[in-house]
């Protein structure tokens, strides 16, 4: 959800007397605009009127908004299904929200033209918002809750929120097994699917038992992406090899399942579908990099393999 440029700055800054830059006058002039103020500032246009009582400071406010620079620059905007949600007056949005909206009915549109002061100051938002810029919100107010109606909206959105959630897992699930496909083929990879989406093929098979959860397991590899970057490698004579217990939730979902293919001395690959890595998180730590939702390639050597127990 694009919450982000609405969210409270780090550094709060504080109420005092309203100091209007030229360049928000300069622009009510120029679109003969003769907008409403409150005692503090924020200038308002209620262009569409709502019903029943304006928002005040304690109530949740469901919104939708576009926020715009003076010069007609986006630099965010409400997602269309899933609008912001906030308590007035508790220092969860930047102060111009708070004031402005309290002049806002429940289905009312308009704009708020908020002050840098009121907005994000002297800071500004790195690459988004300058320091000291006025600030326009195209702002429809969809519904003004008490705590009550708030948690049990929040009840509904979490469950819509768990369903898109599952939806977007299973689009991102048949695009990964395309890429897994189209990686075996580019690199003549025989290899064969789980019914948990992981591929894998032997290189060589190695000898005994293969592994299972609760099986001390050594294991070198590389890892790399389906464009061939290695994010981390193993097989250099300095390394280590990776040692973890089998079904113990040490390694990543698609180890833990594509190892129980694997004996002592097995080598060969493992194609890992994104949900089975580490889904729509990206990884930087160090020299690691690897994008959100990445299907992930190893080639696997299981130098030791001890059967639980013994």
């Amino acid at each position: 959800m694009k919450w982000l440029l609405a969210t409270l700055i780090l550094s709060f800054i504080g109420f005092s007397n309203p100091i209007f830059s030229q360049d928000i006058k300069t622009y009510f002039e120029e679109n003969e605009l003769n907008p409403k103020s409150t005692d503090d500032g924020v200038f308002y246009l209620i262009e569409e009127e709502g019903k029943g009582a304006k928002a005040k400071v304690g109530d949740y406010v469901k919104i939708k908004y576009r926020g715009i620079l003076l010069d007609g620059t986006e630099f965010d905007i409400s997602e269309e299904d899933f609008p912001f949600v906030f308590r007035v007056g508790h220092r969860q949005v930047i102060k111009g929200w708070d004031l402005g909206l309290q002049e806002f009915q429940a289905g009312s549109k308009g704009k708020l033209f908020i002050p840098s002061k009121l907005g994000y100051g002297k800071n500004g938002i790195a690459d988004v918002i300058p320091p000291n810029t006025d600030l326009i919100y195209e702002v429809e107010l969809l519904d003004i809750m008490n705590a009550k109606q708030y948690n049990q909206y929040m009840k509904e959105l979490e469950v819509k929120e768990r369903q898109r959630y599952e939806e977007k897992k299973k689009e991102q699930f048949v695009t990964d097994k395309k890429i897994i496909q189209k990686y075996a083929s580019e690199n003549k990879l025989r290899t064969k699917r789980m019914p948990s989406g992981v591929s894998y093929v032997l290189t060589k098979k190695g000898k005994g038992p293969t592994a299972k959860p609760g099986d001390y397991i050594e294991v070198k590899y590389k890892g790399q992406l389906t464009d061939g970057t290695v994010f981390e490698d193993s097989f250099g004579k300095k390394a280590k090899p990776f040692e973890f217990v089998l079904g113990k939730g040490k390694a990543i979902q698609g180890w833990e399942e594509g190892l129980k293919n694997f004996k002592k001395g097995s080598e060969g690959w493992l194609l890992i579908p994104s949900a089975l890595a580490y889904g729509p998180r990206a990884i930087r730590e160090g020299k690691i990099n690897i994008p959100a939702n990445s299907v992930l390639v190893f080639k696997i050597k299981v130098v030791d393999l001890k059967q639980k127990g013994k």
